[in-house]
């Protein structure tokens, strides 16, 4: 399957329903953080632990952050750090293929990064970006 591009347009359009993701996303890993079940050991003096099966609710959980992590990767986009809600969108900037760099809380996508770069290397965009998939010439 193609990487999708998005254009500047398109990842402002995917805010709204990401943001409702990341929320979710961050609430269940609160939950399963607080809802670890202890570790315990078959043979405890070699340290052999007892892999048996979690209980219902954390593995409903498990399978509910599994399934918005690929409602996510579906729309294209590229999540970088579930707490911070940290999420990039592959597009294209300068001629190059870049990333559009958006946190959860921002109104909007306003910052991007070279592929390498990462968050570090986070700048803002230049007015008047559009970003995209289209031609060599956008965001220019």
């Amino acid at each position: 399957m193609e990487r999708k591009l998005f254009t500047l347009t398109e990842a402002n359009h995917a805010i709204p329903a990401l943001s409702r993701k990341l929320e979710r996303l961050r609430d269940r890993f609160h939950w399963l953080n607080g809802n670890r079940q202890e570790i315990s050991y078959l043979v405890k003096e070699y340290n052999i632990v007892n892999e048996g099966p979690v209980d219902q609710s954390y593995f409903e959980t498990l399978l509910g952050v599994r399934k918005t992590l690929k409602e996510i990767e579906e729309i294209g986009a590229q999540i970088k750090d579930v707490n911070s809600g940290l999420v990039d969108f592959p597009s294209r900037l300068f001629g190059r293929e870049v990333l559009l760099c958006w946190r959860l809380g921002e109104d909007e996508v306003g910052y991007w990064h070279d592929l390498e770069a990462g968050f570090a290397g986070r700048q803002p965009l230049p007015s008047g970006t559009t970003g995209g998939s289209g031609s060599e010439g956008e965001g220019q």
